[in-house]
């Protein structure tokens, strides 16, 4: 008798150690703020993906203090990402490769202002999130961006290019204030 009261304790105590899940209903504030195309990411770190070329650089010392090749630090660095309205803009630095030959131009990092191809933003509701996606074509390349936003307003940015490596940045988003 003893050992079964001591098994239905132990199930009874794993059962109620379960993590639940949090599930945001229609009120949370992250359905307002995606859904006003109003908002502003403010990325935090660049994730650029991971060359040889990129390692030497890292290996000659001109990463930044607080800075790895894989993540690089972009605190105190404007960058940002805005969708207002049918328009997107975006002035994110750039790390990483060029694909094919060519210049830069004028454009060094992710740049571009203007009004997106097949824009598409939905929530998932099984990974409580929202996708937002496009296209854009900038001064020097063509993007397609994929952004996830999570309820706590924390962000991912993942950018693919036609002729520069993929990158990913880490941020969060906020309602953009409107400069008169």
């Amino acid at each position: 008798m003893r050992t079964l009261l001591i098994l239905l304790f132990v199930f009874t105590t794993l059962l109620g150690c379960k993590s639940s899940k949090m599930v945001i209903d229609d009120t949370h504030p992250i359905h307002t703020l995606v859904g006003s195309k109003n908002f502003i990411f403010t990325a935090k770190s660049a994730n650029p993906m991971v060359t040889r070329s990129l390692n030497a650089v890292a290996n000659s010392g001109l990463i930044a203090p607080g800075s790895t090749i894989s993540r690089i630090d972009l605190s105190g660095n404007n960058s940002y990402l805005k969708v207002l309205g049918d328009s997107v803009s975006a002035n994110l630095p750039y790390y990483g490769e060029r694909q094919f030959g060519g210049g830069y131009g004028s454009a060094t990092g992710v740049e571009f202002d203007g009004k997106p191809d097949n824009y598409l933003q939905e929530f998932n509701n099984d990974k409580q999130k929202y996708t937002i996606s496009f296209q854009i074509t900038g001064e020097s390349d063509r993007y397609t961006i994929q952004m996830d936003v999570y309820p706590s307003k924390s962000s991912t940015v993942y950018v693919t290019m036609a002729n520069r490596n993929a990158i990913q940045y880490d941020g969060s988003i906020k309602t953009n204030k409107i400069e008169d």
